[in-house]
């Protein structure tokens, strides 16, 4: 039986008491009377004993007639209440329906740009792909850690799922002749690759000023800005240390990284997971922050199959563009041991 229904029911059967309880005053009363009469406990007359009985019929009528009349209110109410609330539903669902095509529409043409971008260095592949899922899975394991727990939540997970792939929107800034340069880049084109940066966080300003404050946007910028500090402050643009960095271009940082160690370029062979997982590991404190790599550590299985998933075709022998093109890898530990092993061979 339904909620109304239910409601109908209970009103009918009160008044129904009602109606009985007025006929059982009527009755209980004027017999009570007339027994009192009769044994001269109460004085009073035939017509007083009748007026008392019939009051009491008459209230048990007004009663009803009063229950029947907010009854079919109540039915009324209740129907056009249901009507408009079933309205109010339909236009909810049609609003959430709208805003989420409208959210998958704003990611599809950022990650298109993204791409855009991106396809001006034929060696990237799927890159994107990668360091959104990196940074997913990243900041997902870190929602469990007591340090970030408070701070990262679905939402962030969301928003770096999207905004990590603008981290290098930059590089559309950086001339072609320095970008796509097959040798070796000199320090002056060092640092104007290095600009791009900040070329990225001024482009997606320019858009939080069309649009006014987003935190979509304000990570974006964050990471684009950011990705290239290191924890001991030995990065660029500005050489921020520790907790200066923004908790997502930390997070970002680690993605790029591995993607950049993992992934097989011309000039390079693909470093085998462990050994990515060893050099990370060996970067905490220094160039990575040591509560991330942590949870780095504890979840690198899953960086393993991303990018084993979203594995780049071999890249083409020949002309290559070298490794200085504005990453935030800085050969470290295992490189080093490498040499000093070759060096030591001769």
């Amino acid at each position: 039986m339904s909620s109304l229904k239910k409601i109908i029911v209970t009103l009918t059967c009160s008044q129904a008491l009602c109606l009985a309880f007025g006929l059982w005053i009527q009755h209980t009363v004027g017999h009570a009377t007339l027994v009192l009469s009769s044994e001269n406990l109460l004085e009073g007359t035939t017509e007083n004993q009748h007026a008392l009985a019939n009051f009491f019929l008459y209230a048990g009528i007004v009663i009803w007639l009063t229950g029947i009349q907010f009854c079919v209110n109540w039915m009324v109410i209740s129907k056009v209440y249901s009507a408009v609330d079933n309205r109010i539903q339909k236009h909810r669902e049609d609003s959430l329906v709208a805003v989420n095509e409208l959210v998958r529409t704003r990611d599809a043409i950022i990650f298109g740009l993204a791409k855009l971008a991106e396809s001006r260095d034929p060696e990237t592949g799927q890159h994107l792909e990668r360091i959104s899922m990196y940074s997913v899975r990243l900041a997902t394991a870190m929602r469990k850690h007591p340090k970030f727990s408070e701070i990262v939540n679905s939402e962030f997970v969301r928003m770096i799922g999207i905004s990590s792939v603008l981290h290098d929107i930059g590089k559309v800034g950086v001339e072609d002749a320095i970008l796509l340069k097959p040798d070796t880049l000199s320090e002056k084109e060092r640092e104007k690759i290095r600009l791009h940066a900040e070329l990225g966080s001024d482009c997606i300003h320019q858009i939080e000023c069309r649009l006014g404050n987003s935190d979509f946007l304000s990570m974006a910028r964050d990471i684009a800005l950011y990705h290239h500090e290191r924890w001991d402050g030995q990065g660029y643009p500005y050489g921020l240390a520790e907790k200066e960095i923004p908790l997502a271009a930390r997070i970002v940082a680690v993605a790029d990284v591995y993607d950049a160690l993992a992934s097989q370029r011309v000039y390079k062979d693909a470093v085998p997971h462990v050994d990515c997982v060893v050099e990370i590991e060996a970067n905490a404190h220094k160039q990575f922050d040591a509560d991330i790599v942590d949870v780095f550590l504890s979840i690198h299985e899953q960086f393993a199959d991303i990018a084993e998933r979203f594995q780049d075709a071999s890249p083409l022998k020949g002309d290559h563009i070298p490794s200085d093109r504005g990453g935030s890898y800085i050969p470290t530990v295992i490189q080093y041991n490498k040499i000093h092993e070759a060096q030591s061979d001769q």
